[in-house]
């Protein structure tokens, strides 16, 4: 399909005293992936990830015993398959000649913009889906109540002082038994979660919640409840013990529900990771028979969570 004079005459005549183009004049946003997600580039077709579990505690040793020999654990494996998105725009020779006002020749910054917000959806939808679709590499959601330990109910029997937290033996959650709205209590739930994550062999580990991610609709509550002095909702002089955690929050505007929320540690830490094979390339060409110019925007990613661990979410009451 070609743009076509016919179909932008107006475009053709002089005298117009003002064009309001909304991919030039309304101002986009930043990128806001790249605050969550590791970027990283892959020069192959697919990029393949593999977990290992260490060794469990270690075993009094009697005098004159042999040592205990154990083994490693290996767990499954992740797949990441970069797809290919693109775009084209075709313009009659005529039409890209008589435009007096150029509009036509910007078309290249249209495409720029339909591309960044691809980019966008692609990384979000991890997060999106990740309470019924998206999965971690051990085969369940990204957000779930039982993560399988490689270790089993042995590792969940091991680790001291988690057993008021776990669902199931063998497990550790990311996700509340049973979800909890952003709110006071939402949030002492999500750090004591976090404070009690162990390793595949039940051994404890050190993730902290550096931020809060919300909704936009969200903010105004964020900032009442880490924000205040005060203990939010109480008339009591009590203090707010949520400020000693020293959290933050971060806005997305491409969440798609309003009472999902999610917690994560410092970026580096975690696993949710955007995945550039081919970045954003640009073609111009003329048909030859007809003289029509043609413009594309052809790119390949994916994004994907290989492991749960240092991100939690409950999807809202």
């Amino acid at each position: 399909m070609s743009m076509v004079r016919g179909q932008y005459a107006q475009l053709m005549a002089p005298g117009q005293r003002k064009i309001f183009v909304q991919w030039n004049e309304m101002m986009q946003r930043e990128l806001q992936y790249p605050a969550v997600f590791n970027v990283e580039t892959i020069t192959s077709m697919y990029m393949d990830e593999l977990e290992f579990a260490g060794t469990g505690p270690m075993p009094l040793k009697p005098e004159n015993t042999p040592l205990y020999y154990t083994r490693l654990i290996q767990g499954g494996t992740i797949r990441s398959i970069p797809l290919t998105y693109g775009m084209a725009a075709r313009s009659s020779f005529e039409l890209h000649d008589d435009d007096q006002y150029g509009i036509i020749k910007q078309v290249p910054k249209a495409l720029a913009r339909s591309q960044r917000f691809t980019e966008e959806m692609v990384a979000w939808n991890i997060i999106n889906l990740g309470f019924s679709t998206v999965k971690s590499i051990d085969g369940v959601t990204l957000f779930n109540n039982q993560h399988p330990l490689l270790g089993g109910p042995t590792a969940t029997s091991y680790s001291p002082g988690i057993s008021t937290i776990i669902s199931a033996a063998g497990t550790y959650p990311n996700r509340p038994a049973t979800d909890i709205d952003l709110s006071f209590a939402g949030i002492q739930l999500m750090t004591n979660q976090f404070q009690g994550m162990v390793d595949g062999q039940g051994l404890p580990v050190t993730y902290f919640p550096k931020s809060i991610l919300i909704h936009f609709t969200n903010r105004f509550l964020a900032r009442e409840l880490l924000g205040s002095p005060g203990k939010p909702g109480t008339s009591t002089n009590e203090i707010n013990s949520l400020l000693g955690e020293d959290l933050g929050y971060m806005i997305s505007n491409y969440l798609t529900g309003t009472s999902p929320w999610f917690a994560l540690c410092e970026k580096k830490y975690h696993h949710l990771k955007f995945v550039w094979r081919q970045k954003p390339k640009t073609d111009f060409d003329d048909d030859f028979d007809t003289k029509a110019l043609k413009e594309s925007v052809v790119s390949r990613f994916t994004a994907i969570p290989t492991n749960w661990l240092g991100v939690w979410g409950s999807n809202g009451p």
